[in-house]
Formats: C-alpha cells, structure tokens, sequence
C-alpha cells in the first residue's frame, strides 16, 4: 500500500509539471506526457498487484 500512496504522489507531481509546461513547447509537454503515461502504468500495476501483472501479455 505504501508503493500506491508513492506513485499517487509521483503521478500528482507530474501532471502538475505538464500544466506548468508552455503549450507552445512541443517537446517538452511530449516528454511530461510520455512520463504521465509511464507512471499511469505503474499504478495500476500498484494497484491491482502480481495478480493482474500478466493478463495483458497473453493478449
């Protein structure tokens, strides 16, 4: 549970980085995206645990 509370914070804190980003910066909100989506992923993974981590392979 402690690794979800974590990644929250980290999630918290890199969507308020693509907020702050200049929409004309291209590459910079691209970077603060692909982290987002990075971080996303790994809450899930947090939340649903060892259980759900190979579902989406067999696919």
């Amino acid at each position: 549970m402690l690794d979800l509370g974590r990644v929250i914070l980290r999630l918290e804190k890199a969507r308020r980085e693509l907020l702050a980003t200049d929409p004309g910066d291209k590459e910079k909100l691209l970077a603060a995206s692909r982290k987002l989506d990075e971080l996303i992923v790994e809450y899930y993974r947090a939340k649903l645990g060892p259980k759900m981590a190979g579902s989406a392979a067999g696919r």
